[in-house]
């Protein structure tokens, strides 16, 4: 059983694998899961694909260590967008460039996410 997996279990979610989502609760909201120790790479790409109403799913950061779980902080995909920066013209540019014959959808365009702004979204869980 993957990571995803036993998140999803573990917070009464039923596991799902799809583009922008790992899980999805009982009400059918969704919710995408970031792992990581201290800095998170995103697809940039994949940003640039997301309808307005993708960009309300929920994304949780399950920051770790030594295997453990240390924090949780929750935003949406819309506010992550905004906390990197990147504007709507910047995400029509990424998804043009895909669109050329050089460029494949199997090429991923990622740009990192420091833990600094991470501990700016929402802190829904911290180990005592």
């Amino acid at each position: 059983m993957g990571f995803d997996a036993e998140l999803a279990i573990a917070l009464g979610f039923i596991r799902k694998s799809a583009r922008f989502y790992d899980a999805e609760d009982i009400n059918g909201k969704k919710f995408e899961f970031k792992k990581q120790a201290s800095q998170q790479w995103i697809d940039i790409y994949k940003l640039s694909q997301l309808s307005d109403s993708e960009k309300c799913i929920p994304v949780l950061f399950f920051m770790h260590k030594d295997g453990k779980i240390t924090e949780i902080y929750k935003t949406n995909y819309k506010k992550l967008i905004k906390a990197m920066g990147l504007s709507g013209w910047d995400l029509h540019a990424v998804s043009k460039l895909y669109k050329r014959a050089a460029i494949s959808e199997t090429i991923q365009m990622k740009s990192p996410l420091n833990f600094s702004t991470i501990q700016n979204f929402k802190l829904i869980w911290k180990r005592p």
